[in-house]
Formats: C-alpha cells, sequence, structure tokens
C-alpha cells in the first residue's frame, strides 16, 4: 500500500509518497491546486493508495473528490498532528512527510467528517451568525456616533419607527449625519439578508425530530437548536459526556504529578462554534429559574461571570449528551435525575431568548 501526505496551500500542494516500509515512493511533487493533476499524481502510484491531509483550506472539497474517486482520505486535526510531530526545521516538503508517516504508522489523529448535508447545515448557520455579528457592530457604531455628540434615544428601539423618526431629525455634525444614514442603510441591508436566513433555517428545523427535542430546553429558540445539531453532528460518536464537553473546549486542563493535582483554564476547543452557541445559551439561562440557572448564580461571586458560564456551560452540554443518548426532552431529563423542574417560564417568556 502507498501513503500519501498532501500539504495543502492556496496555490500549489505538496505531495509525499511512501511505501509500508517507509520509503519514499519517488521525489517530493508539488502539485497545482487542479483536481486532475492531483487525481493523475495518485492513479501513477502503486495502488491501493491512502491519503492523509489537514483540516484547512479546502480539505473538504478535496476530500470529497478524493473519496468520490475511490481513494481513502482521512483528515489529520492539525493542532494534533504538530503536536505528535515536532520538528526543528518546519518546511512543505517534512510537512508532506509527517502526514504520510503518521498515516502509515496508524498514528495520524483524525478529525470527524461531517457529510455533505450536515456542512452544508453548518454553513447556512454559519452564515447568519457572522451576519448577526456584522449588524451589531453596525449598531455599536451608531449608537458610539450618537454618543459622541451626546444624543440619547430615550425609548428602547432605536431602529423601530420612533427611533428612525427620531434619527432622521436629530441634530448631528453634517460628517455624522450622513455617516449614521449610510450605516443605517447597511444595517438594513444586512436585515434583509437575515431574515432571508431565518426562513431558510425554520424550513430546516421545520421536520427535524432532533432540533424540536433540543428546543424543549427554555431559552433555545430553532436556531439555536438547530445550531447544536449542525455543530454536535452524530451523538453516538461521543463515548461520554465528558468527551462533549471537551470537544467544546469546555474542560479544564489537569496537571496531576508527585501527588499534587492543579486545574488550569479550560482546554483548546476543537469546535469554537459549539462553544459560542453553549455560551450564548447560559447568557439567556443565568437569571432563569433552573438547574444551569442556579449553578451559574453559584459560581458567579467566587468565580467571576466568565467562569461562571463556561462552568454553567459544561453543565448544559452534559445534560445536552444524555438528552440526545436517551431521546428524552430537557423536561424528561430533569425527572429522570430528581433536579426541580422550571417554573412557569416558557422559551418565548425569557429574554434574549436565542431565535
Amino acid at each position: 500500500m502507498t501513503f500519501v501526505g498532501l500539504d495543502l496551500h492556496k496555490r500549489y500542494i505538496t505531495a509525499c509518497a511512501i511505501d509500508e516500509d517507509g520509503t519514499p515512493g519517488g521525489d517530493v511533487r508539488r502539485l497545482s491546486v487542479t483536481l486532475e493533476v492531483v487525481l493523475r499524481f495518485l492513479a501513477e502510484l502503486p495502488q491501493p493508495v491512502g491519503v492523509a491531509i489537514e483540516a484547512t483550506l479546502y480539505w473538504a472539497w478535496l476530500h470529497d473528490h478524493l473519496v468520490g474517486a475511490g481513494y481513502r482520505v482521512q483528515v489529520a486535526h492539525a493542532f494534533q498532528a504538530k503536536l505528535i510531530w515536532q520538528a526543528r526545521s518546519k518546511t512543505d516538503p517534512i510537512d508532506a512527510r509527517k502526514l504520510a508517516e503518521l498515516l502509515r504508522a496508524k498514528l495520524l489523529p483524525s478529525i470527524w467528517v461531517p457529510d455533505a448535508r450536515t456542512r452544508a447545515l453548518r454553513q447556512l448557520l454559519r452564515s447568519r451568525a457572522f451576519l448577526v455579528r456584522q449588524r451589531t457592530q453596525v449598531k455599536n457604531r451608531i449608537h458610539g456616533h450618537l454618543t459622541s455628540e451626546n444624543q440619547l434615544f430615550g425609548q428602547t428601539d432605536l431602529y423601530g419607527r420612533a427611533g428612525r423618526a427620531w434619527l432622521a431629525q436629530v441634530a448631528l455634525s453634517p460628517v455624522l449625519q450622513s455617516e449614521v444614514q449610510r450605516l443605517l442603510r447597511l444595517h438594513d441591508i444586512l436585515t434583509t439578508e437575515i431574515q432571508t436566513l431565518d426562513a431558510q433555517v425554520k424550513s430546516a428545523a421545520r421536520h427535524h425530530t432532533i432540533a424540536q427535542q433540543l428546543h424543549t430546553i427554555p431559552g433555545v429558540g430553532v436556531f439555536g437548536a438547530l445550531f447544536l445539531v449542525a455543530e454536535i453532528g452524530t451523538i453516538e460518536r461521543f463515548r461520554s459526556s465528558h468527551e462533549l464537553a471537551a470537544y467544546a473546549g469546555l474542560v479544564p486542563s489537569t496537571r496531576s504529578s508527585g501527588g499534587k493535582t492543579t486545574h488550569g483554564s479550560v482546554g483548546h476547543a476543537s469546535n469554537r462554534w459549539l462553544k459560542w452557541i453553549l455560551i450564548e445559551i447560559v447568557t439567556t439561562l443565568k437569571l432563569a429559574p433552573g438547574p444551569v440557572g442556579q449553578h451559574y448564580r453559584h459560581l458567579v461571586r467566587a468565580k467571576g461571570k466568565s467562569k461562571a458560564a463556561t462552568a454553567a456551560a459544561r453543565k448544559l452540554c452534559c445534560y445536552i449528551y444524555w438528552m440526545l443518548k436517551e431521546g428524552w426532552s430537557y423536561e424528561e431529563w430533569l425527572q429522570q435525575h430528581g433536579q426541580s423542574r422550571w417554573s412557569e417560564v416558557r422559551p418565548s417568556q425569557l429574554l434574549g431568548t436565542m431565535a
């Protein structure tokens, strides 16, 4: 069998092939970033061929096409591969050889590759999250311009009908007035795009049973539930709730030596989007009744807001794991473990509910 490491770059791919004994199967090649060239290179090697690539740049595109061509492809976790293979020198040929050697030795730290449908769902939800962040930045900039000239809107919604009327006649310098109107137009464009994505999200969640199951968590709306589904993927790939929390970067590091054990900051998140959505949900639940909010309030004075939110998100993550594992709703999970039930508070009644 031939083992191939492909080091991906924007303008070229560095390829290294070795056989089962670790002997190079030719010179290290620099390939153009075209599918035909890569397939031609792999076809010239002794078959069968196993391919290793890092999870970077256009890895998903290359993975799908190589798998479709009949090759066995593994995608390496870039950070973990770097920890395993530490070299004083770092060059493209060394990186390609590293991937091939780890694949041959069965030590390649592979990631889980979502199917095309899950990746499409992730892209939809992440695009919406990105646009919402951009709109928030625009809003903050408008508020900053108003504050700089000591102008304060007395009501809640600056972007509703009353707020727009006030913005149209507020006394600002000509430069800032022009800037605010320009930002308002950008705000409206982003809002239109977000509403378009919202319709697609609701359509995707309408018949998604797992999303409906997660929607039973107070404070988790359609967007939040579907986001959790897309980022977690299949729950069977996690052996425990601890693994899921570690995947989200919510488990503190532990150092134990000589009978002394210390705990540090949370580990490197394998999925920063999952960590983000869990923290956002906790932000909604932290003042609400229920075990997650209680856990946050219990820790916030001693640990501070950031650590308390992380701990509460870890607890919520464990709840979600067992909900998906056992097929329970949130209320059923609480009943199974004797937790205090939520008072008569519905998700739609919570301020800041994830839409």
